[in-house]
């Protein structure tokens, strides 16, 4: 089972576009998790999880569908929510997904069966180029090694940087797009606009930045663990 990690708030349309765009180009939906994180306050969000319009594709598609609520925590504690949603996923793999993505490649869920590999797969995004996994996807057994996917807001930052250094990042012929609003104009919402990069390498005062000396400390210590750890892996 493929776990898929979506927080998201008050983007109804947008949220179930991105995850048609998962379900029907799935081979088997059945085999999905999907794991959405939504804010206590966001009324928009649960009104569309508790209806009809829902019930009817989470039918239609066979899928396993949670719902995880929570006190609004704000896009700097990101991480906050994907960690969550990780502790809570039952799936081989955790997949990151966005409620402004879109997934383009037919049979994507086909590509991601890499047993004993112990690191990072990327997706490559067909209209925002990046060194970083933007979507990575791990094995659950990241959870139980470390704890939790991240320590810092930006997950994808984090993934990346203690993969990359071991060579545990391994591209997958799945492609994907990014509907963002400095992209590609779309989603220019009020919850894009509540977006802050702020903690984006530049406050090393503030320990949800991966700036932070604890955090670099933490990086170091993750990939140590990663380095040592035995559980058997593939080789890119």
């Amino acid at each position: 089972m493929i776990s898929i990690l979506l927080p998201t708030r008050k983007r109804v349309n947008a949220l179930e576009s991105s995850l048609l765009s998962l379900l029907t180009n799935a081979t088997e939906p059945s085999n999905l998790e999907v794991l959405l994180g939504i804010d206590s306050d966001d009324v928009e969000s649960a009104e569309y999880l508790a209806s009809t319009r829902w019930h009817n594709i989470v039918v239609k598609y066979g899928f396993k569908p949670v719902v995880v609520t929570t006190e609004r925590k704000g896009y700097l504690n990101l991480n906050q929510y994907v960690n969550d949603l990780g502790d809570k996923a039952i799936g081989e793999w955790l997949m990151f997904w966005n409620d402004d993505a879109e997934m383009l490649t037919a049979g994507w869920d086909t590509h991601i069966q890499y047993k004993t590999y112990f690191g990072c797969l990327r997706m490559p995004c067909e209209n925002q180029p990046h060194i970083f996994a933007l979507f990575p996807i791990i094995p659950k057994r990241w959870v139980d090694v470390f704890g939790c996917i991240s320590p810092v807001t930006h997950s994808d930052w984090w993934v990346y940087n203690v993969c990359a250094p071991l060579r545990r990042v391994k591209d997958i012929p799945v492609s994907v797009r990014h509907n963002r609003a400095n992209i590609n104009g779309e989603n220019a919402d009020e919850t894009y606009a509540e977006q802050s990069y702020s903690l984006d390498g530049h406050s090393p005062h503030d320990n949800r930045d991966w700036s932070h000396p604890q955090r670099k400390v933490d990086l170091e210590t993750w990939r140590t663990t990663m380095m040592l750890y035995g559980y058997p892996h593939e080789t890119v």
